[in-house]
């Protein structure tokens, strides 16, 4: 590869690393805001809550928009619209002065974010095959963990200087740079369709996806694994003072310590993928995650007393959780090459969904200690492993190592 294609690629990967990240920078960044937050607007817990939920509504819908628009216009000219209505959508949120307003706004944010991670999957599709799609998206899974393991931290810093509403300008900042990468982003789909796309082809697309048991054996593992994390992610700002009394500043730290279990299951996917192929290297990490699930289920009773073990399970569920999404993703996604953005959709779009689910019921069960996160865990962990059983149901499929 010559230095020009190598900066090239570079440039590509950064791109869509920042693409990926939509999702995670617009609710780590402000996790720490969300109580500040609610006693500005004069609101409960529970409806601080709802604001990740219904962003994730948003995501799963805009998903199912933007998959088949990518297919049909090309990736790069959709997720430029997704991207500027992100942008828009995020000084809205600021300027918010109700909860009611914050709601709705943060929903129209998910459905714009939406744009970056299924058109960022369908461009991986695009340009890379089976083992090496799943090694790419999980480098890029790696990377993209450095956000979420940095950016409460920044958004705790942010609130040192500024009110909560400027972590939302902080999200428009990054809206307008990728704006400007995005500009010099390559087209990767195939040939645009000529014909016009109708409701009908693109529920027709969907339900033959969902007719296939590998497809959804996939969504399952993914699904609920990312469900799982997203239960911590729900309940996190509230459970770090209340059960082991750490402070609003140290939230991003402590936070920090079991996200980089992701990155470093991603980081770790990558290589064993290429050796073991996408599904063993899968069913290693849902074993993972459920093994440590179980174990801070039996330690949430007495939570404080080891705060230190259970944040290294966390780290090790997380690493699960790395070593399990982006086989399931591109495991997925594989399975219908010439629709890669209608089936990034209709994985995304239940992967969202069942997150904004789950999410919104763990924050609502949340009693001020750590037994309900930590079962509502397990429970999603118990669920995921069961997708196995439908990606082997059906043999003939492209990947060698099912």
């Amino acid at each position: 590869m010559t230095p020009r294609n190598r900066l090239g690629e570079t440039y590509t990967f950064c791109t869509l690393v920042g693409l990926v990240a939509y999702a995670a920078i617009a609710t780590d960044l402000y996790l720490p805001a969300i109580p500040y937050m609610i006693t500005d607007l004069g609101a409960t817990e529970a409806e601080g809550q709802l604001t990740l939920s219904v962003f994730m509504v948003g995501l799963a819908a805009g998903q199912l928009i933007f998959g088949p628009l990518s297919d049909q216009f090309g990736r790069i000219p959709v997720v430029r619209t997704g991207t500027f209505l992100f942008l828009a959508t995020s000084i809205l949120c600021a300027l918010a002065q109700d909860m009611e307003f914050m709601w709705a706004m943060r929903g129209l944010q998910g459905v714009a974010a939406a744009s970056g991670p299924v058109i960022a999957r369908a461009i991986v599709r695009d340009r890379y095959e089976g083992n090496r799609a799943a090694q790419v998206m999980s480098i890029l899974a790696g990377a993209m963990a450095v956000i979420p393991m940095i950016a409460p931290s920044i958004g705790a810093l942010i609130l040192q200087f500024f009110h909560w509403p400027a972590v939302f300008v902080a999200l428009a900042v990054f809206a307008m740079l990728i704006l400007v990468a995005l500009s010099k982003l390559p087209e990767s789909a195939p040939k645009a369709a000529t014909e016009r796309l109708t409701l009908g082809d693109i529920l027709k697309a969907f339900s033959e996806m969902l007719s296939r048991p590998a497809f959804i054996g996939y969504q399952i593992a993914g699904s609920f694994s990312f469900a799982a994390l997203f239960v911590y992610l729900s309940t996190v700002a509230y459970f770090l003072p209340d059960v082991f009394s750490i402070p609003t500043e140290l939230f991003g730290y402590a936070f920090a310590l079991t996200v980089f279990g992701f990155m470093t299951g991603s980081l770790i996917n990558a290589r064993l993928v290429m050796r073991f192929g996408l599904n063993r290297t899968m069913k290693a990490g849902l074993a993972i995650s459920l093994c440590s699930a179980i174990c801070i289920a039996v330690l949430a009773p007495v939570a404080k007393q080891y705060l230190y073990t259970l944040a290294t399970l966390s780290s090790v569920f997380f690493l699960g959780v790395g070593l399990t999404a982006s086989n399931a993703s591109m495991g997925a996604i594989s399975l219908f090459p010439r629709r890669a953005g209608s089936a990034s959709a209709v994985y995304g779009f239940t992967h969202a969904l069942l997150a904004a689910v789950v999410g919104a019921a763990a924050g609502a069960a949340y009693r001020g200690r750590l037994l309900e996160p930590a079962l509502a865990m397990l429970i999603c962990a118990a669920l995921a492993i069961t997708g196995l059983w439908l990606i082997n149901r059906k043999p003939a499929m492209s990947h060698s190592d099912v």
